[in-house]
């Protein structure tokens, strides 16, 4: 057995206090156009699974609070397989499958933490689903994975041999994550980053769109797809390239920009993905990727080519300090916050630039779907780009698509839309005109007026009101003569390692952060002899509360 990942932490805990959420469920739909044998690429994908051990990766209860994990030598790969050509709804069963794969929770103590569906939907079409856990996968390591399935089926079929490409392991990376080497480099981005976002503000508001929390954020999400015609993705590229920009870059410009205008923010911190990953990793399967947040100031009366100069440094810089974990920077930015919402950024933008799985075998094409809705989000808004390379294995000239995720709630469908079109419609006034001061192009993009915001404050303030007062009597109030000395007391002193902590010590407030709650969690069912929900310390984060909700709960 061996530890976790730093990313791996951060995904179990929110699985373990919201175990309904599927935002950490990802699936990917690999269609296949012409002559195709399911046998074979059963037998591709079993093996394929025997050859990278994160897909063999099972979780293993301790009693420290967060687990350890191993790996199963040999596990039956089960690919499940429906024929609906002759089924009276064909499209109808289709969804209802597809919903099924997406939204079944994982026993993350069973591996594979994986599973595989295939789809006959016509003679000479057929779709291969694959629902990962992110646990045991990002994004690069799905393509690694698919090349590697796809590319044993080319050579089988065409009688040739199939060298895998050598890798370290899963449980090698890991290892190599807690050498001194690597913790020393961790040390020096966290502090580069605590020195960049520096009195930055950690969240970016729509107060004219949407409606506002009056909850702890629960990952209920909705997703909305754009495609970005070829003709105009053609004119992005032309002018990144005169401009010495990539197209990510100023992709990401024109986002920050929109997201100045919706939210009266010219300090910005935006979410971005990056893959994390050692040199001698590159062909490794397996939860590396982290999140950094990028620091974006924007001057709407300077040239929108130097806001995107201002992105593509922001990203480059980003890279060379990308190793410096999410928890690592909350603590050490002091960011720590109740709840499962990330305390350093509220939006993300991402583009996912691994290519769809080439097959070289004449007669069969591939086509690839990601990012496939499980009606959950990680945020409150965040766009994945992907370029034409990601969807069509032949990198045709099919234009760019843009996948919108969002929290319901924050935002409603119709909200989304406009961000959106706003997008896409500022995009285009970037591209005809990229010297103009950015806060000129299309003006017509801009926040609906004030008013709309203060209907909006009225007509939700009493709604969040109304919540807030039954909530605040959930936990019944203890009497007067609370020992100073209950069990959950105890447990804050012991983890947060501070004897000046009363029964009125809020636990987000006084340093404690989200990773620590199962630690917190387990030495309290230590001292009381008896388990107790990792939820219920989001919901009362004072020892107080926390017993009077235990001795509720224990009670019914």
């Amino acid at each position: 057995m061996f530890p976790l990942s730093a990313a791996q932490k951060i995904v179990w805990l929110q699985q373990q206090v919201l175990p309904e959420s599927r935002a950490y469920h990802a699936t990917a739909v690999i269609e296949f156009h012409g002559e195709f044998d399911p046998v074979v690429i059963r037998r591709c994908i079993a093996d394929a699974v025997g050859r990278h051990d994160a897909f063999r990766i099972r979780m293993c209860d301790t009693d420290s609070g967060i687990p350890l994990q191993e790996v199963v030598a040999d596990i039956s790969v089960e690919v499940s397989r429906f024929d609906l050509r002759d089924a009276d709804d064909p499209a109808g069963r289709r969804e209802e499958l597809l919903r099924g794969q997406v939204s079944s929770a994982f026993d993350l103590r069973t591996a594979p933490l994986v599973r595989w569906m295939l789809l006959h939907l016509a003679d000479g079409h057929w779709q291969l689903v694959m629902t990962e856990h992110h646990l045991v996968h990002d994004g690069r390591s799905t393509v690694i994975f698919l090349n590697d399935v796809l590319d044993q089926y080319a050579a089988e079929m065409s009688g040739g041999d199939h060298v895998p490409a050598a890798a370290p392991s899963y449980e090698e990376y890991v290892a190599h994550t807690g050498s001194d080497e690597y913790r020393a480099r961790v040390a020096a981005d966290v502090a580069w980053w605590a020195e960049r976002l520096d009195g930055a503000r950690f969240s970016v508001d729509f107060p004219t769109l949407g409606t506002r929390r009056s909850a702890l954020f629960d990952h209920r999400g909705g997703q909305f797809r754009q495609v970005l015609p070829a003709a105009l993705m053609d004119q992005v590229r032309d002018v990144a390239q005169e401009s010495g920009h990539t197209v990510f870059a100023t992709l990401l410009a024109v986002h920050a920009e929109l997201c100045r205008r919706h939210s009266g923010q010219d300090d910005l911190v935006i979410g971005m993905p990056l893959a994390n990953r050692p040199v001698e990793f590159e062909h490794t399967v397996g939860m590396m990727v982290g999140a950094v947040p990028l620091r974006l100031a924007i001057d709407p009366l300077a040239p929108g080519s130097d806001l995107a100069e201002e992105a593509m440094t922001a990203v480059f810089d980003a890279i060379d300090h990308e190793s410096a974990p999410i928890q690592d920077l909350v603590t050490a930015l002091k960011r720590s916050s109740k709840g499962l919402g990330n305390p350093l950024f509220n939006i993300m933008f991402a583009m996912h630039d691994a290519p769809c799985p080439p097959v070289k075998i004449p007669g069969l094409s591939v086509n690839m779907e990601i990012a496939v809705s499980a009606g959950s989000t990680k945020f409150d808004l965040s766009v994945v780009v992907m370029p034409d390379k990601v969807l069509q294995a032949d990198h045709g000239d099919h234009g760019y698509e843009l996948v919108w995720e969002y929290s319901t709630q924050m935002f409603g469908p119709e909200d989304v839309e406009t961000l959106a079109t706003g997008f896409e419609t500022l995009l285009r006034a970037y591209v005809a005109r990229p010297s103009a001061p950015i806060g000129t192009l299309a003006p017509a993009v801009a926040a609906r007026p004030a008013h709309d915001a203060r209907n909006k404050d009225e007509e939700f303030g009493a709604a969040e009101a109304a919540e807030a007062a039954p909530r605040a009597g959930e936990a019944p109030a203890t009497d007067a003569g609370t020992p100073s000395g209950s069990l959950w007391l105890q447990a804050f002193r012991h983890i947060l390692e501070r004897d000046d902590i009363d029964e009125d010590t809020d636990f987000f407030q006084a340093g404690g952060y989200s990773l620590l709650v199962p630690l917190l969690v387990a030495h309290y069912e230590t001292l009381a002899g008896r388990r107790t929900p990792t939820s219920l310390v989001f919901e009362f984060s004072l020892p107080r509360e926390l017993e009077a909700a235990t001795a509720a709960t224990a009670g019914r």
